[in-house]
């Protein structure tokens, strides 16, 4: 029979519940065991590597970036300086539900379509994870308030104080001092290893006019710090940093002064006014009308307002002071230099002016303004006299006996055809044709029926503003040609002004003509202004006179120009060599330009202006040109109001 068990066995309760406890002992111990075991790799072993992501989460190296370089004009005004303002701004990693949240600021912000667009953009060129994009700039107090009540509901979000840029002067600088606005994709791409390291940071880059230009010495150097960050991305303290340098601060040449004179001088009238100081080539103002805001574009100008920008009949972005070419009737001047240097005409040289020219054994004749008034000429002539009444006759005759060729040669010692400007890259280098360039970018012969029309400025030759005052400058100057230039010198951290030496080949030039040739043409730019009435004959009063006289208000130091007006549209003219004079609309009227000079011993500023399609450049632009020159010569005297005499010898 099978032993029972005793239900109350003692003992060999005993013996099992001692081996479980001895098993579970040892399953314990073991399972302590790796975790001891698992705890010192953990802590001994990777140390390193989790002590770095620790810090990873808390800790975030992020780029400073510099303060930009102020622009400051000849006499300490601020031209381009940097103000504070709010940004809200995302940190993507720490963002949990950006949609939700970009919801919730729409509901307590001002926050459109375009600003969700724009922020998305700069994310995608965000270089450095964990850092800072702006969603929206420049929040008002309001809004900040309203950020700040939401803050619990928006991780990742923040409000971050930013300097920009900031032009107090609005319009009036915007084609010379151009802007900054945000970094594009291109720019980025194109940027050098250590440059684009250096932009780490910054949102802004100068894209026209001087802050393109000086970049370089605008921006100055990045800098670093660590900082520790809350799980919501809000940067709790600063633990070490590395300072950035900030940009140097610039001075031009220009007179911010003389530049918002300018400016009224124009009025509402499309063109532009360039002045440039005839013995260093400072820029003294450049003036192209009508302007913009160059503030719209600091912080990334909207879809709409750039629309509005571009659908303006006007042009606005449109830079008229660098890059219109119309010289018209104020190119004479050289080309009687050009006559002079090589030996076709003699100051005496005369020739007879019936009111038209006709080349040798052609019938097609080309007027003289004259013909448009009485179907006169100027009778006999000489090249004097042919400059202060500008008399298109004279000029035609003596454009063919140059021919193009010598024409060519000598205008581009004057910086015609080529941008001779130091530190204004986007200037046009206009034309100046010759046989070569007609054929290499025509595809055609040079004709001979082409020529008398350079003589006057009509015909293929182009000239900025900007070219037609450094020309004029250089008469001015008695023959020395400064190159055109913006910076005048950069401000040390002891406030003072180191002046910007350019080599000497690239900063003057002497021209060819002889000072006896050159005081010829200057003395006749003379009596373009001051040339009375004389009653031998009433067209020998300069081109400019009649506007000066009827102003009643006499000069008060002496002044030398040359008149300009560029046709459009060719006119109608009859068998009998009528023209139609009737109505024409404004878009085909012809462009008015001025060149003028402070006529002293050491000339102070020679002026360019140039009215899209004001009419005369005697009755229109000659105003202009005037009202600068008593701004910068006369500086306590009273702004005249604006002349509208209409002259006869209106070229």
């Amino acid at each position: 029979m099978a032993e029972k068990f005793k239900l109350n066995d003692h003992e060999r309760e005993t013996l099992i519940f001692n081996g479980r406890m001895i098993v579970a002992g040892v399953f314990i111990f073991l399972l302590i065991s790796c975790l001891i075991a698992w705890m010192v790799y953990l802590q001994v072993y990777r140390y390193d590597y989790f002590a770095a992501r620790s810090d990873g989460n808390r800790l975030h190296s992020q780029y400073v970036p510099p303060n930009r370089g102020l622009i400051y004009d000849r006499n300490g005004v601020l031209l381009a300086d940097n103000r504070p303002i709010f940004n809200l701004t995302v940190v993507r990693e720490t963002a949990q539900n950006l949609d939700v949240s970009l919801d919730l600021l729409r509901s307590v912000i001002d926050l459109s379509d375009d600003d969700i667009d724009q922020y998305r953009t700069r994310q995608s060129r965000r270089a450095v994870p964990h850092t800072s994009v702006p969603l929206r700039y420049q929040l008002t107090e309001e809004e900040i308030a309203n950020i700040a009540v939401n803050q619990h509901l928006l991780p990742g979000i923040a409000v971050e104080a930013q300097l920009v840029r900031h032009y107090p002067f609005n319009e009036s600088s915007a084609h010379a001092i151009g802007y900054v606005s945000e970094i594009n994709k291109d720019e980025m791409t194109a940027m050098s290893v250590e440059t684009a390291a250096n932009y780490r940071g910054t949102h802004q880059i100068g894209k026209t006019g001087i802050e393109k230009t000086y970049e370089d010495l605008l921006h100055g150097q990045v800098g670093y710090e660590t900082v520790e960050k809350n799980n919501r991305g809000q940067v709790m303290r600063v633990l070490d940093r590395t300072d950035p340098i900030p940009g140097r601060d610039i001075v031009l040449h220009m007179d911010a002064k003389l530049q918002m004179a300018a400016e009224r001088a124009l009025g509402d009238r499309r063109g532009a006014v360039v002045a440039i100081d005839p013995a260093t080539g400072g820029v003294l103002a450049m003036v192209s009308k009508p302007g913009y805001d160059p503030n719209l574009f600091v912080t990334g100008i909207s879809r709409a307002q750039l629309a509005e920008l571009n659908r303006s009949g006007h042009t606005p972005l449109f830079n008229r002071a660098v890059a219109s070419r119309v010289p018209g009737s104020t190119i004479k001047p050289f080309i009687g230099l050009a006559g002079l240097y090589n030996e076709t005409i003699t100051p005496e040289t005369e020739i007879y002016d019936p009111g038209y020219y006709r080349l040798q054994g052609r019938t097609r004749p080309y007027y003289d303004w004259t013909w448009w008034v009485d179907k006169s000429g100027h009778g006999a002539i000489d090249l004097r006299r042919a400059i202060y009444q500008s008399c298109n006759t004279y000029f035609y005759q003596l454009a063919v006996n140059l021919g193009i060729e010598k024409i060519h040669d000598y205008l581009v010692t004057f910086g015609f055809g080529t941008n001779a400007a130091i530190d204004i890259p986007e200037a046009s280098a206009g034309i100046v044709p010759s046989e070569k360039w007609k054929m290499e970018n025509r595809g055609e012969i040079w004709y001979s029926g082409e020529t008398p029309y350079e003589g006057i400025g009509n015909g293929i030759f182009q000239a900025t503003t900007l070219q037609m005052a450094a020309a004029a400058a250089a008469i001015a100057n008695h023959g020395v040609l400064k190159q055109p230039r913006m910076l005048r010198g950069t401000i040390g951290s002891d406030g003072e002004v180191t002046d910007v030496i350019f080599p000497d080949n690239a900063a003057q030039k002497q021209l060819l003509p002889s000072q006896e040739q050159i005081e010829i043409v200057r003395n006749a730019m003379v009596d373009v202004v001051n040339k009375p009435y004389d009653s031998e004959h009433r067209r020998h009063e300069g081109s400019a006179y009649p506007v000066l006289r009827e102003s009643g208000h006499p000069l008060e130091y002496p002044m030398g120009g040359k008149s300009g007006t560029a046709q459009v549209v060719q006119f109608q003219v009859d068998s009998a060599g009528n023209r139609d004079n009737g109505e024409v609309d404004e878009q085909f009227r012809t462009h008015a330009m001025f060149i003028a000079f402070d006529a002293s011993e050491k000339s102070r500023i020679a002026v360019a202006v140039f009215v899209e399609n004001g009419g005369g450049g005697g009755s229109v632009a000659f105003p202009v040109a005037r009202e600068v020159l008593d701004a910068y010569l006369v500086p306590e005297t009273e702004t005249y109001p604006e002349l509208s005499v209409v002259a006869e010898n209106d070229h």
